[in-house]
């Protein structure tokens, strides 16, 4: 097996369909859901649009301050702005998140399989098996890991359409009618999970080191955001004005349910929910092989050892973490750390160690 590296060819494609791997996970599934269930009416997709532009703006600012500084990754902007020790500690923090997140995503695929797929496999075998197999393919060089995507990625895109295309056909506009009947404040206040859809963002941290001198960054990130934002609120808006606002609260996975709920002389339309099944497999396998890589790259610069023998260990906590949940309250205490994390790491961050080396480069004049 190769070992991982670190080498700058990326292009802007490449890093476009890192990016929209990462961030087309559990979102797309569950989202119609999350949202309808936390604003009580059908104006979810406006949360998604309002997170989405404030992700695509803090996306822009992140670049900005990673090109204005001179860095390439987020450990060399914590060394400049905080210090050696510091620095290792955020990234340590920051490691522990990405195989928090990666797990994550295991259990919601573990889950998906066992409700549609394999009913009487313990959730626990698929968790070990899929984060197993990450770390297999972690052992490759990131290029290898990155064509991977760029090739799933296709067809991910092409049969989410195909299925949104089927629900188009039975949609009504009077389940998403009104717009806004309670105002927009309940909208803007929904916009945190809708900021939580675009969990993944953060892996430009370490991407960034990995880009060719012509990959264009800003370009990519802001491409992949705009058309996932596309997305979310595509299947947001055809899921409810299909299935309904109330039925949609009631449903675990309802965008595979949209497949079942409509009808349509479209060629292969029988067995739409299984090619959505097995590409979402795919997606998530994806992101937590991303997510699984990152943590390592992280672990790398806190602890000077092999990067081979750094796998073992976080492959085996990514396997903790996604099997400590147990019970409702494990799993909102973990959704909750999701999102402090997230906003903390990808707002918070990037923001502190911009004001910090500016202040130090001023104190130097």
């Amino acid at each position: 097996m190769g070992q991982i590296q670190t080498n700058h060819t990326m292009t802007t494609y490449q890093l476009t369909a890192s990016l929209l791997c990462v961030l087309l996970g559990v979102g797309v599934m569950n989202l119609p859901r999350t949202l309808t269930v936390d604003i009580g009416t059908a104006d979810g997709w406006l949360s998604i649009l309002c997170g989405g532009l404030i992700i695509t703006l803090q996306y822009a600012f992140v670049c900005f301050a990673f090109k204005r500084h001179n860095v390439h990754s987020i450990d060399e902007y914590t060394t400049k702005a905080f210090g050696a020790f510091l620095s290792k500690a955020i990234c340590l923090l920051l490691a522990s998140y990405f195989l928090l997140l990666g797990g994550w995503q295991a259990v919601a695929m573990s889950e998906m399989i066992r409700y549609f797929l394999l009913e009487s496999t313990p959730h626990y075998v698929t968790i070990v098996t899929i984060i197993l197999l990450c770390a297999y393919a972690v052992y490759y060089s990131l290029p290898t890991i990155v064509r991977v995507a760029c090739f799933f990625l296709p067809l991910t895109v092409v049969v989410l359409f195909l299925v949104l295309l089927i629900g188009f056909k039975d949609a009504s506009i009077l389940n998403i009618r009104p717009v806004a009947p309670k105002g927009m404040l309940p909208i803007l206040l929904n916009s945190k999970n809708g900021l939580q859809s675009f969990q993944g963002i953060e892996m430009i941290y370490i991407l960034l080191a990995s880009i060719q001198k012509t990959t264009r960054p800003i370009k990519a990130g802001v491409g992949a955001l705009l058309f996932s934002t596309l997305l979310y609120i595509l299947t947001y808006i055809i899921v409810v004005a299909t299935v309904g606002t109330v039925e949609v609260q009631l449903l675990t996975w309802p965008t595979i349910t949209l497949t079942h709920a409509s009808e349509s002389s479209l060629l292969f339309t029988e067995r739409a929910d299984s090619f959505l099944i097995t590409t979402w497999i795919l997606q998530f396998f994806l992101t937590s092989l991303f997510t699984l890589y990152s943590a390592v790259f992280l672990l790398k610069k806190v602890f000077p050892i092999s990067r081979n023998w750094l796998i073992p260990p976080a492959t085996i906590t990514m396997i903790g973490l996604a099997l400590w949940p147990q019970t409702i309250d494990d799993i909102t205490k973990v959704s909750e750390y999701q999102q402090f994390a997230f906003v903390s790491f990808f707002f918070v961050l990037p923001i502190a160690c911009y004001a910090l080396v500016s202040l130090r480069k001023k104190a130097r004049l």
